[in-house]
């Protein structure tokens, strides 16, 4: 026999209460979500036997309160997504098992909040008719969006054209292979920590020159930055225009596997060892031609998109004027004050 959501919830909710409870015994959830908290046991079988629920108690719903999923309502949901996500959701079996009860678990909400006549409420009902049209003016633009841009486009002749008119776009920039030490601080914060980790990164850089310790091992031991210190410190090849100036400018000055620092930022205090700079160099088209693919998918997207809202204000215009605007703005304005006014009020 199927469990009333009311059911569920409450051996949902009565578990949790038991677990918070036993761990800090400041308060329960039981009586956060409104329900008896002395009704520690039998709390399933309770709510299953009771007809009516008390004012405010979502947990124990009037009604009826139960809630189904069919293969048909499931193939509405995957008939929605795009074919990627189609194809990842049925690929396996515990990603699609964990896709099926999130949606009963959202229609046994859904089931407690009607129950409860939640949709009644003047204000729900308002924003439930603005998702409404939400979808159906999206679903819209969708079905022009898809019936307008033609399959093939862009073509290979229009990506080729993108390609030639805009090739010092595709420059992959000045790179350097760079390798770290790192010790984090927040200068803005604590400067008496900003001073200890450089005093610490200028005994490290005198052991370093003078061979008393090895980059890679001391990397290994105080870096903090994660991604480098498994690897001897070695950030890989950093594009030059992603550091900061007060990174790049001594970066660059310095020779090849000399040290560079202390330097600091606002994460901390660096210690850096240069190595080969692989100088700006123009991108072949055949590695970008997808990448230009999209682009121009998105900009005709974007251009039709505006296009249809331009056409739909003329064919049907929605009359607004300046000096309303304004008026409707102050009046807003106003009415908020008040109701802060008279919150603040009630509570003194």
């Amino acid at each position: 026999m199927k469990k009333s959501v009311a059911g569920i919830i409450a051996v949902v909710v009565l578990l949790a209460g038991t677990l918070i409870a036993e761990q800090s015994g400041a308060f329960s959830i039981r009586e956060l979500l409104g329900l008896d908290p002395e009704e520690q046991t039998g709390a399933a079988q309770a709510a299953e036997n009771q007809p009516a629920a008390e004012a405010g108690n979502w947990g124990q719903p009037s009604g009826d309160a139960q809630s189904t999923i069919e293969l048909g309502d499931l193939e509405r949901l995957v008939a929605n997504l795009d074919g990627a996500q189609k194809q990842a959701l049925l690929s396996e079996e515990q990603g699609f098992r964990r896709f099926v009860q999130q949606e009963a678990d959202n229609l046994s909400v859904l089931a407690a909040a009607r129950a409860n006549k939640v949709q009644d409420d003047a204000n729900v009902q308002y924003l439930m008719q603005r998702a409404a049209e939400n979808v159906l003016r999206e679903s819209y633009l969708l079905r022009l969006l898809t019936g307008k841009i033609p399959a093939e486009f862009p073509t290979d002749a229009q990506t080729r054209e993108y390609f030639d008119k805009n090739q010092d776009k595709f420059v992959l920039g000045e790179r350097v292979h760079v390798w770290q030490i790192f010790l984090p601080v927040e200068p803005a914060k604590d400067a008496k920590a900003t001073a200890a980790a450089r005093k610490q990164a200028e005994a490290l850089m005198a052991e370093l020159n003078q061979g008393k310790s090895d980059f890679a091992s001391v990397a290994a031991r105080l870096s903090g930055h994660d991604g480098s210190r498994n690897n001897g410190g070695y950030m890989g090849l950093v594009k030059v225009s992603d550091m900061k100036p007060e990174v790049s400018k001594p970066l660059l000055a310095a020779g090849e596997d000399k040290l560079v620092g202390p330097i600091l930022t606002d994460n901390g205090v660096h210690i850096l060892k240069r190595g080969a700079i692989v100088p700006a160099q123009p991108v072949a088209y055949e590695q970008i031609q997808p990448q230009i693919r999209d682009l121009l998918l998105k900009q005709a997207r974007v251009q039709l998109r505006q296009a249809v809202f331009e056409q739909a204000r003329k064919t049907y215009p929605v009359d607004l004027k300046d000096a309303k605007i304004e008026e409707w703005r102050l009046r807003l304005r106003t009415n908020l004050q008040t109701t802060a006014a008279a919150g603040a009020k009630s509570t003194e």
